[in-house]
């Protein structure tokens, strides 16, 4: 679980929604929180743009109010560009969690990307939630239900343990999807009946992958499981709750190890998901053989 989450703070109201959330995530992990204020330094000045620096002293004791309120310890740092300073903070504090908020285009509730998360969630060394615009102000906090996907693949191991104990730890209810997904590989004469055969196996697979998994779940656990075909995004979105949920996904299978990496599943739930999204790299710690169920939920653990 969360060790150490870092929220990006600049006293907008998207990083208020990021520190919110970061504040209920630690709360409920005992994680340590900081908030991370990136002051973006010009390479032409060789640091911060001096005719910014009347406003810096204002600025700093907002941001340690703000930090103060959270009950996170502040870290003001110059970087190029806001993704640039919080990755390279990710990496030299170890954590385990970065928060960034909305973008401000989006509707209230609604997750939508910005700039800054996007670059994070092409890259992080970590794993990256996404608080939906208007948390900040929502009375709706409490973690309610923790939805996770699940097709057994290594890369969704990356996300189930920490949405398992995440579930755990906060009582809330826990929904494992796992989505029959046919890979567009069937042609020629006869392809129809293939494809059908094929979605059918793929389900049966999935069917006994969940069967086995909650099986072995701890006890105590509310856990409900759904399983659906078609397009995994939009059985995702349809399954989270958008009242007090948190959605949990793995990355895609390949790029650096430990880095998120954006697949065509997270690129849209950036856009789509109806609650607190996040996102977990590609860990190496779960690459069992092929086929080694047990092994993989082991490591997830």
């Amino acid at each position: 679980m969360y060790g150490k989450i870092i929220a990006g703070y600049d006293g907008r109201p998207s990083s208020e929604d990021a520190l919110a959330l970061a504040k209920v995530i630690a709360g409920a992990t005992g994680a340590e929180l900081t908030a991370a204020a990136i002051m973006l330094a010009d390479p032409f000045w060789g640091g911060p743009d001096p005719h910014l620096r009347g406003l810096e002293s204002d600025l700093r004791e907002e941001l340690a109010g703000a930090a103060e309120r959270a009950g996170a310890e502040l870290v003001i740092r110059p970087s190029t560009s806001t993704a640039r300073g919080l990755h390279e903070l990710a990496e030299e504090l170890d954590a385990d969690l970065l928060v960034v908020g909305s973008a401000s285009a989006g509707r209230v509730g609604q997750l939508l990307a910005g700039n800054v998360a996007l670059s994070l969630l092409h890259g992080s060394p970590c794993a990256v939630a996404l608080a939906p615009k208007g948390y900040a102000e929502s009375s709706a906090r409490e973690v309610k239900e923790v939805t996770v996907g699940y097709d057994g693949s290594p890369e969704s191991h990356a996300a189930i343990g920490d949405a398992i104990e995440f579930a755990r730890r906060t009582g809330a209810a826990l929904t494992i999807v796992g989505v029959a997904e046919v890979p567009p590989i069937s042609y020629g004469k006869g392809a129809n009946q293939g494809r059908r055969e094929l979605a059918h196996d793929i389900e049966e697979i999935i069917h006994a992958r969940l069967d086995e998994l909650v099986g072995e779940l701890p006890d105590g656990l509310r856990v409900k499981r759904v399983l659906a075909s078609g397009d995994p995004a939009q059985v995702l979105v349809e399954t989270a709750k958008a009242d007090g949920g948190v959605l949990f996904v793995g990355s895609r299978a390949y790029g650096p190890l430990r880095s998120v990496l954006l697949g065509s599943v997270s690129r849209e739930l950036v856009r789509s998901a109806p609650c607190t999204l996040i996102v977990h790299p590609r860990s190496a710690a779960v690459e069992p053989p092929a086929g080694a169920l047990s092994g993989q939920r082991e490591s997830a653990r």
